[in-house]
């Protein structure tokens, strides 16, 4: 009973990407007020007494705050001032949904990849292939530029703020004490063999101590290094290392290697404050959220490559424009300023990697080290792996193919079925959910 509640519970939190999980290091803190969807007292347009110019107000909804970089940009562009609204997170899909598809809603706005995909079609986003935005000549210049294309890959609807890859943080005292590798890069080098994941969990359970939190953790991993559908929409999530992550799961399900813990929740929180959780896999962002819940460990956790040597997309942040703004000149100057990380001061990043290919490399971020990892030098990791990681086609059928995904593994974790006849369940599943949707898409 205690398994199926809290699949329930996952399958709601997680359909939406690890809910407010995905935030990247551009963002200030979120008031209360801001939280609630309250907009940001910002003026009104008027009219330039000096100039007689005509002020634009340009409007921007996210679920992380701008501020610094509104503030930037306004200065840069005296007759532009921009007003944030700011939703919580698992609000953004719905609000955005009813907003844009009644002809309304913001001039600019802020996307999570995991709910961009219902937005890959129906024209409501500005095509930034059109002049005067012409952003094609930006293909090679960001990490996930395909990401950001429509379902037929003809237009251009959105560019990408960060990223976030698959990481692996562990706790290196506990590796060390059990004789295991404890060196960020020894250890990544260890776990790239899936019997070294088992001899570590099996070991650790001993203990009472954990390395698996669902059974969704492991092809979560290889899930995600390929996506759900190729260019003819053809389902791809499979193969042997997919196929091996399965059989995994359900040894270490018949082994009770699972905590049943939802990091992102009190009892989480829990497990990680009395040492229950000892490593864990999830995007680079879940390291704000580790800091944060247990400070009193700080040095005792490290960040290494996500195991089977594979560099996997986690999630991102990107920027589009609502087609039927009155101000997309102005909106593009806006999003660009912020895509190609033009503000003066620099951006911070720790948890996420910039997309913007030139600023990857900006000294800022790549020679830091992090005090709750040890001095770590975290960064030049995540940026290594977000440039090997794929960044893979979205499209409006992925919240679909994600629910049946997780169905299947959680119930079939307990099964002796094979991995094969799992994946071929898996596939027939999500086939039968989206014909319709696939043909219509296709044309057909």
């Amino acid at each position: 009973m205690r398994r199926i509640q809290l699949l329930i519970m996952f399958i709601l939190i997680f359909s939406l990407n690890f809910m407010g999980g995905c935030q990247n290091s551009t963002e200030g803190s979120i008031d209360k007020e801001a939280a609630n969807g309250k907009v940001q007292q910002k003026p009104s347009p008027v009219n330039d007494e000096k100039n007689n110019d005509k002020i634009v107000e340009l409007k921007l909804w996210s679920w992380f705050s701008l501020g610094g970089l509104l503030k930037e940009f306004q200065e840069a562009n005296p007759g532009i001032i921009v007003t944030e609204k700011l939703f919580e997170f698992s609000k953004c899909p719905e609000e955005y949904m009813k907003a844009l598809t009644s002809g309304e809603g913001p001039d600019v706005l802020v996307f999570d990849s995991g709910f961009f995909g219902q937005y890959t079609v129906n024209n409501v986003l500005q095509d930034l292939y059109e002049p005067p935005f012409s952003a094609d000549k930006y293909k090679n210049e960001f990490l996930g530029f395909e990401s950001g294309l429509s379902i037929d890959k003809k237009q251009l609807l959105s560019l990408t703020i960060s990223t976030a890859p698959y990481i692996t943080l562990y706790r290196q005292d506990i590796m060390k004490e059990n004789g295991f590798p404890s060196d960020p890069y020894e250890f990544g080098k260890f776990i790239e063999k899936p019997e070294n994941i088992m001899k570590i969990s099996k070991k650790l359970k001993e203990k009472q101590k954990y390395i698996l939190i669902f059974p969704t953790d492991l092809t979560d991993i290889t899930g995600s290094a390929l996506g759900f559908f190729d260019d003819n929409l053809n389902y791809i999530r499979k193969g042997d290392l997919f196929s091996k992550a399965i059989d995994m799961t359900a040894q270490a399900d018949r082994d009770g290697l699972f905590l049943d813990a939802n990091f992102w929740s009190e009892n989480g929180k829990k497990a990680i404050m009395e040492n229950e959780l000892a490593m864990f896999f999830l995007g680079s962002y879940s390291m704000d959220t580790l800091g944060r819940y247990a400070p009193m460990q700080k040095g005792k956790w490290r960040v290494t490559v996500p195991p089977f040597g594979l560099s996997s997309w986690a999630s991102d942040s990107r920027m589009a424009i609502n087609i039927q703004s009155s101000y997309k000149e102005e909106a593009w100057k806006l999003m660009e300023y912020i895509v190609t990380q033009k503000n003066k001061n620099g951006v911070d990043y720790f948890s996420t990697v910039p997309s913007y290919i030139p600023y990857i490399k900006n000294p800022k971020n790549f020679n830091r080290k992090h005090a709750f990892f040890g001095d770590q030098n975290v960064y030049p990791i995540l940026a290594e792996l977000a440039n090997k990681m794929p960044h893979y086609k979205l499209t409006p059928m992925d919240d679909k193919a994600l629910a049946i995904y997780r169905k299947t593994i959680w119930t079939s974790a307990k099964h002796k079925a094979k991995s094969s006849e799992i994946i071929e369940k898996m596939i027939k599943e999500t086939e039968m959910e989206i014909i319709e949707e696939k043909n219509a898409l296709m044309g057909k």
